[in-house]
Protein backbone atom coordinates (compact mmCIF):
# COMPACT_ATOMS: atom_id res chain seq x y z
CA UNK A 1 0.00 0.00 0.00
CA UNK A 2 1.12 3.50 -0.76
CA UNK A 3 0.46 5.32 3.01
CA UNK A 4 0.52 8.41 3.89
CA UNK A 5 -0.09 10.44 6.98
CA UNK A 6 -1.19 14.00 7.58
CA UNK A 7 -2.39 16.45 10.37
CA UNK A 8 -4.88 17.94 8.25
CA UNK A 9 -8.94 17.26 8.88
CA UNK A 10 -10.69 15.21 6.71
CA UNK A 11 -12.96 18.13 5.34
CA UNK A 12 -9.51 19.49 3.84
CA UNK A 13 -8.39 16.52 2.38
CA UNK A 14 -10.71 16.77 -1.07
CA UNK A 15 -10.25 20.62 -1.65
CA UNK A 16 -6.37 20.04 -1.65
CA UNK A 17 -6.38 16.58 -3.34
CA UNK A 18 -8.47 18.29 -5.92
CA UNK A 19 -5.96 21.19 -6.46
CA UNK A 20 -2.71 18.97 -6.27
CA UNK A 21 -4.95 16.81 -9.08
CA UNK A 22 -5.05 20.06 -11.02
CA UNK A 23 -1.23 20.77 -10.73
CA UNK A 24 -0.12 17.34 -11.90
CA UNK A 25 -2.65 17.27 -14.79
CA UNK A 26 -5.34 14.89 -13.45
CA UNK A 27 -8.89 14.99 -12.64
CA UNK A 28 -10.82 14.25 -9.30
CA UNK A 29 -13.74 12.26 -10.76
CA UNK A 30 -15.60 11.69 -7.46
CA UNK A 31 -15.77 11.28 -3.81
CA UNK A 32 -17.63 8.81 -2.00
CA UNK A 33 -18.36 9.07 1.76
CA UNK A 34 -18.22 5.62 3.11
CA UNK A 35 -19.72 6.50 6.79
CA UNK A 36 -22.61 5.38 5.49
CA UNK A 37 -22.19 2.09 4.52
CA UNK A 38 -21.23 1.31 8.35
CA UNK A 39 -23.50 0.67 11.46
CA UNK A 40 -24.61 3.58 13.75
CA UNK A 41 -22.24 2.39 16.58
CA UNK A 42 -19.27 2.34 14.14
CA UNK A 43 -20.34 5.28 12.30
CA UNK A 44 -19.47 7.58 15.28
CA UNK A 45 -16.25 6.35 15.84
CA UNK A 46 -15.02 6.03 12.01
CA UNK A 47 -15.34 7.92 9.00
CA UNK A 48 -13.72 7.64 5.77
CA UNK A 49 -13.73 8.96 1.96
CA UNK A 50 -12.99 7.11 -1.49
CA UNK A 51 -11.41 9.51 -4.09
CA UNK A 52 -11.36 8.27 -7.49
CA UNK A 53 -8.83 9.87 -9.97
CA UNK A 54 -8.03 9.73 -13.24
CA UNK A 55 -4.77 10.70 -15.05
CA UNK A 56 -5.93 10.48 -19.21
CA UNK A 57 -2.60 10.42 -20.27
CA UNK A 58 -0.88 7.54 -17.84
CA UNK A 59 -4.19 5.52 -18.39
CA UNK A 60 -4.33 5.42 -22.05
CA UNK A 61 -0.91 4.19 -21.92
CA UNK A 62 -1.72 1.54 -19.56
CA UNK A 63 -4.81 0.79 -21.66
CA UNK A 64 -3.19 0.40 -24.97
CA UNK A 65 -0.60 -1.64 -23.34
CA UNK A 66 -2.95 -3.96 -21.89
CA UNK A 67 -6.93 -3.32 -22.06
CA UNK A 68 -7.07 -5.25 -19.03
CA UNK A 69 -6.20 -2.81 -17.11
CA UNK A 70 -9.81 -1.20 -17.33
CA UNK A 71 -10.62 -3.68 -14.37
CA UNK A 72 -7.96 -1.82 -12.22
CA UNK A 73 -8.71 1.55 -13.44
CA UNK A 74 -9.41 4.36 -12.09
CA UNK A 75 -7.35 4.38 -9.42
CA UNK A 76 -9.04 4.98 -5.78
CA UNK A 77 -7.51 7.18 -2.40
CA UNK A 78 -9.02 6.03 0.78
CA UNK A 79 -8.55 8.77 3.36
CA UNK A 80 -9.47 7.99 6.91
CA UNK A 81 -9.96 9.65 9.87
CA UNK A 82 -7.66 9.04 12.68
CA UNK A 83 -7.73 11.20 16.07
CA UNK A 84 -4.55 12.73 15.31
CA UNK A 85 -5.13 13.32 11.38
CA UNK A 86 -6.09 11.23 8.69
CA UNK A 87 -4.33 8.64 6.79
CA UNK A 88 -4.55 8.35 3.09
CA UNK A 89 -3.70 4.88 1.14
CA UNK A 90 -4.10 3.12 -2.35
CA UNK A 91 -3.14 0.74 -3.99
CA UNK A 92 0.31 1.22 -5.80
CA UNK A 93 -0.16 0.39 -9.78
CA UNK A 94 2.96 -2.04 -10.00
CA UNK A 95 0.65 -4.09 -8.22
CA UNK A 96 -1.51 -4.10 -11.20
CA UNK A 97 1.05 -5.24 -12.89
CA UNK A 98 1.44 -8.90 -10.96
CA UNK A 99 -2.34 -9.46 -11.01
CA UNK A 100 -2.39 -9.29 -15.34
CA UNK A 101 0.76 -11.04 -15.35
CA UNK A 102 2.44 -8.01 -17.07
CA UNK A 103 5.72 -7.53 -15.33
CA UNK A 104 7.07 -5.84 -18.61
CA UNK A 105 4.44 -2.91 -18.10
CA UNK A 106 5.80 -2.51 -14.42
CA UNK A 107 7.73 1.37 -16.18
CA UNK A 108 4.58 2.16 -17.18
CA UNK A 109 3.10 1.49 -13.69
CA UNK A 110 5.78 2.88 -11.53
CA UNK A 111 4.72 6.47 -13.35
CA UNK A 112 1.27 6.35 -12.06
CA UNK A 113 2.45 5.33 -8.72
CA UNK A 114 5.09 8.05 -8.42
CA UNK A 115 2.04 10.41 -9.22
CA UNK A 116 -0.38 8.90 -6.77
CA UNK A 117 2.38 9.25 -3.74
CA UNK A 118 2.87 12.99 -4.90
CA UNK A 119 -0.69 13.66 -5.03
CA UNK A 120 -1.17 12.44 -1.63
CA UNK A 121 2.17 13.96 0.07
CA UNK A 122 0.85 17.42 -1.53
CA UNK A 123 -2.74 16.74 -0.18
CA UNK A 124 -1.43 15.79 3.58
CA UNK A 125 0.83 18.87 3.94
CA UNK A 126 -1.67 21.06 2.92
CA UNK A 127 -3.04 23.08 5.72
CA UNK A 128 -5.93 25.50 6.56
CA UNK A 129 -4.35 28.34 7.41
CA UNK A 130 -2.68 28.40 4.01
CA UNK A 131 -5.76 29.97 2.89
CA UNK A 132 -7.04 33.34 1.67
CA UNK A 133 -8.97 34.99 4.03
CA UNK A 134 -12.48 35.32 2.53
CA UNK A 135 -11.99 32.91 -0.27
CA UNK A 136 -13.04 29.55 -0.52
CA UNK A 137 -9.88 27.00 -0.55
CA UNK A 138 -10.97 25.88 -4.00
CA UNK A 139 -11.29 29.18 -5.91
CA UNK A 140 -8.29 28.92 -8.21
CA UNK A 141 -9.78 25.97 -9.69
CA UNK A 142 -12.09 27.24 -11.52
CA UNK A 143 -15.87 25.84 -12.87
CA UNK A 144 -15.94 23.17 -14.11
CA UNK A 145 -18.27 20.50 -15.09
CA UNK A 146 -16.04 17.71 -14.20
CA UNK A 147 -15.15 19.01 -10.72
CA UNK A 148 -19.19 18.28 -9.64
CA UNK A 149 -19.21 17.07 -6.24
CA UNK A 150 -20.67 13.47 -6.55
CA UNK A 151 -20.92 13.60 -2.43
CA UNK A 152 -24.75 13.25 -1.48
CA UNK A 153 -28.08 12.63 -4.14
CA UNK A 154 -30.10 15.69 -4.41
CA UNK A 155 -33.09 14.44 -3.08
CA UNK A 156 -36.65 14.48 -5.31
CA UNK A 157 -38.80 17.54 -4.88
CA UNK A 158 -41.92 15.63 -5.35
CA UNK A 159 -44.63 15.09 -2.94
CA UNK A 160 -46.46 11.24 -2.75
CA UNK A 161 -49.13 12.43 -5.29
CA UNK A 162 -46.87 13.66 -7.94
CA UNK A 163 -47.06 17.20 -7.41
CA UNK A 164 -43.86 19.55 -7.86
CA UNK A 165 -42.70 21.21 -5.13
CA UNK A 166 -42.37 24.10 -7.57
CA UNK A 167 -45.35 24.30 -9.02
CA UNK A 168 -46.76 24.93 -5.60
CA UNK A 169 -44.50 27.54 -4.47
CA UNK A 170 -45.01 31.39 -5.76
CA UNK A 171 -47.79 33.38 -6.77
CA UNK A 172 -48.11 31.95 -10.25
CA UNK A 173 -46.79 35.03 -11.78
CA UNK A 174 -43.55 35.84 -12.57
CA UNK A 175 -41.63 37.29 -9.89
CA UNK A 176 -38.70 39.65 -11.50
CA UNK A 177 -40.56 40.59 -15.00
CA UNK A 178 -38.06 41.63 -17.86
CA UNK A 179 -34.63 40.41 -18.73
Amino acid sequence: MIRVESTSRLEEIEGALARAAQRHGAHLLSVTPLGILLGEEARRTQEALSFTLCHTELYAALLAADIRFAALLPCRIAAVRQPEGVTLEALPPRQFCAYLDRPDLEPLAERLERLLGELMREAAQATSHAQVPGRSPDASLGAHEGQMSARRAIPPRIDCHGTKVEDMAGTGKIDAPGG
